[in-house]
């Protein structure tokens, strides 16, 4: 269930009254309520780059999460919406706060019938993780439209890891899998490595990416 957590913080002016601000006014009072809900991050088999889990307890479900990756082919920035897949986007951070996608590639490709590239996965053979598991039961799902960020899992509840996904091109998929947020700056990175090509692995139009997109620097700005 969510649940309210109060926000402490308030606005302190120099006469050292406690204001908010609606319309550009100052009223007293408290910031808006955050809401919270519980998460629960499971051992999973995939422990390639084991990092401790995060916690589960009181995890915001409102608010973003401006996330920067850095490469040799130029930056993404990655504005995550809590709102839409709590669990998801507090793993996310715990996982760039732990440095785990630091020196990692995005692995996978799609170049026809939808249009992504996956990444998040240390050992790039596509069933790698940070060694737990967790459901987003509440995340929404569907619409994947250009630039969303979403997770990849195995379209069964529970297996979400650290992989996700970025959409290149407006795409139709089943709805198993949460979407996180968007790219705000540089999907035209990812637009140069899709136009790369790939090296067939799964089909002829999924693979490995011929263009390496490999993050140097992943931090929360």
């Amino acid at each position: 269930m969510v649940r309210r957590l109060l926000v402490s913080a308030l606005l302190v002016l120099l006469t050292g009254g406690c204001t908010a601000s609606v319309q550009g006014r100052p009223v007293a009072g408290p910031l808006p309520e955050v809401p919270t809900t519980e998460c629960a991050y499971t051992s999973g088999e995939d422990g390639d780059k084991v990092v401790a889990r995060p916690s589960g307890s009181a995890v915001p479900a409102g608010g973003q999460v401006v996330v920067r990756l850095g490469s040799a082919l130029g930056d993404l920035e990655l504005t995550l919406e809590a709102a839409y897949a709590p669990c998801s986007v507090h793993s996310f951070r715990h996982l760039v706060d732990q440095r785990f996608y630091r020196g990692s590639s995005c692995h996978r490709l799609v170049t026809d019938g939808i249009w992504i590239i996956q990444c998040g996965d240390p050992t790039t053979s596509g069933v790698g993780g940070p060694g737990y598991r967790f459901d987003d039961p509440d995340a929404r799902t569907g619409g994947y439209k250009r630039g969303v960020v979403g997770m990849a899992n195995k379209g069964t509840p529970g297996t979400n890891g650290s992989q996700f996904f970025i959409v290149y091109k407006d795409s139709d998929f089943p709805a198993y899998f949460p979407v996180i947020g968007k790219v705000t700056k540089g999907l035209d990175v990812v637009d140069r490595v899709a136009a790369g090509g790939i090296t067939p692995t799964n089909s002829a139009t999924d693979g490995t990416p011929l263009k390496e997109l490999r993050f140097t620097e992943a931090e929360v700005k």
